[in-house]
């Protein structure tokens, strides 16, 4: 076939071999994984690729927060942190089309009532949903919660 002139040799991709399929997978589970634990996303095609650097389990709670990409949203959540006098320790803002994404730590402080901050965070107009990743320390988070412009708030 090499010589045929009625022939086009290109390269095999082997993206259909049982081993690609596997490699997919894995792929797959891990980014599933890496985004439940720490709220980083990666190879998404509706959201932004959202990376930080590990955050201390024991002395600091994520936040990610999924709002409408609209001017104003982020001062608002962000004053929410400043009216809790919580500490921001690190945070990252992404947006892709309509839709932004945010992951905040915070530093863990007692006497906080984290279930009251997420409704807080979650209730903000132009919020979707918001998530808590507690890591070692349960503080009565919710874990997930959404802002449905139907039915409101709820866990």
């Amino acid at each position: 076939l090499w010589d045929h002139e009625n022939a086009i040799v290109i390269p095999h991709l082997g993206a259909s071999t049982e081993e690609a399929e596997d490699a997919a997978a894995a792929m797959a589970a891990e980014t599933i994984m890496r985004f439940l634990t720490t709220g980083e996303i990666v190879n998404s095609v509706n959201f932004p690729t959202t990376l930080l650097e590990k955050h201390c389990t024991t002395t600091s709670v994520r936040i990610a927060i999924v709002n409408q990409n609209v001017a104003g949203s982020l001062a608002q959540i962000l004053a929410i942190f400043g009216d809790k006098s919580l500490n921001i320790l690190q945070q990252v803002n992404k947006s892709r089309g309509d839709v932004a994404y945010n992951v905040v730590d915070v530093e863990l402080v007692d006497g906080i009532d984290w279930p009251e901050v997420q409704k807080a965070l979650t209730t903000v107009p132009e919020v979707i949903s918001s998530r808590f990743i507690l890591g070692d320390t349960s503080l009565g988070g919710f874990g997930y919660a959404v802002n449905d412009p139907e039915h409101g708030y709820s866990v």
